[in-house]
């Protein structure tokens, strides 16, 4: 494995993802940029000699990702032993010694190495163990948020002391994580992965089930009462009609004895009366006619484009509905 390799798995491990990830050569760094980092660099300095470490290991790590630098490195490197950060120390003094080396600065890669010996004595380490029965397709491993990548499982990994966080996902698992503290260097602590639970399943949606099909039976069988009610209704206004237009010619013939042959309109009160009697139940009959055959032509047509019962189509065809509060109850072939 390259150090550049080796260094970039560190320090991901140790929460340096973002500052061991040197820009390629292709980038530049602006202006603008430099000179943010170089009043980071100088603030930071001040919080050291102020002994504020935590803060100045902070503005270190911001200056370095402005604009990398193998000092900036070096400096954060030393801040980062300093409040007990040991395996992100050790990564960045790694990867400054390689970059002196490269540079040809051998005063500062002797120190590099030199600081990065005295830690791999007394890293803390962590072993993620994954049994070959319980690494199911997919499997992430991540500490602190950072992913491990596979070859590094089974094998102690130098992270920092203190509270840390391992957690496992797979696709169709439930996920799985573990708070694990650890203990200051040199040690060693082990993490076996436990089986992970199958994730339920999905429930199936209700939109391809045969309830869905159950509010259209319900409306079309609604549809159909309607039509029925208003059939019979109709019916009973057309029936009404019959009867006010046959009053209508009885009186109206009545009427006729009681006025003069030679002048219809000259009729006694009695005849009068008949008279005006005959056309007010002519004019009921007219308006009863009328709405009975509305009504009825409405009624039969909700009945014949009523969606029809799917357990109807399946039967003998007959279909029926009962009118309701009139203990009436129609049948009919569709």
């Amino acid at each position: 494995m390259s150090s550049g390799a080796r260094v970039s798995i560190l320090g991901s491990l140790a929460g340096l993802a973002l500052l061991c990830s040197v820009r390629s050569a292709a980038a530049e760094v602006t202006a603008g940029q430099r000179a943010a980092a170089e009043a980071l660099f100088q603030q930071a300095a001040q919080l050291v000699e102020q002994k504020r470490v935590s803060e100045a290991c902070e503005k270190f790590a911001a200056s370095q990702e402005l604009d990398p630098a193998l000092g900036t490195t070096l400096y954060l490197a030393d801040c980062y032993e300093q409040v007990g950060k040991t395996a992100s120390a050790w990564a960045l003094f790694q990867e400054a010694a390689d970059g002196a080396r490269r540079a040809q600065q051998a005063d500062r890669e002797q120190i590099a190495t030199e600081r990065a010996a005295k830690l791999a004595e007394r890293l803390s380490k962590l072993e993620l163990r994954v049994p070959a029965a319980r690494r199911v397709p997919g499997l992430e491993l991540r500490i602190n948020d950072t992913l491990v990548p596979s070859a590094s499982w089974n094998g102690p990994l130098p992270v920092d002391p203190g509270q840390t966080r391992v957690e496992a996902r797979a696709p169709g698992r439930k996920p799985w994580s573990v708070q694990v503290q650890v203990a200051d260097g040199p040690s060693t602590q082990v993490v076996e992965l436990i089986e992970l639970a199958k994730a339920p399943q999905a429930m199936p949606t209700a939109a391809a089930g045969p309830s869905s099909s159950a509010p259209s039976g319900d409306n079309g069988s609604a549809q159909r009462v309607i039509g029925y009610v208003a059939s019979a209704i109709g019916v009973v206004g057309l029936a009404a009609g019959g009867f006010f237009g046959y009053r209508a010619l009885t009186l109206n013939r009545q009427s006729k004895g009681s006025c003069r042959a030679e002048d219809p309109n000259a009729c006694t009160p009695e005849g009068a009366s008949k008279r005006e009697d005959a056309q007010s139940a002519s004019t009921v009959s007219t308006v009863a006619s009328i709405g009975g055959g509305v009504l009825l032509a409405t009624g039969v047509t909700l009945v014949l484009t009523s969606p029809s019962a799917p357990s109807g189509r399946a039967g003998s065809g007959a279909s029926q509905a009962a009118l309701p509060g009139l203990g009436l109850q129609l049948r009919g072939v569709w």
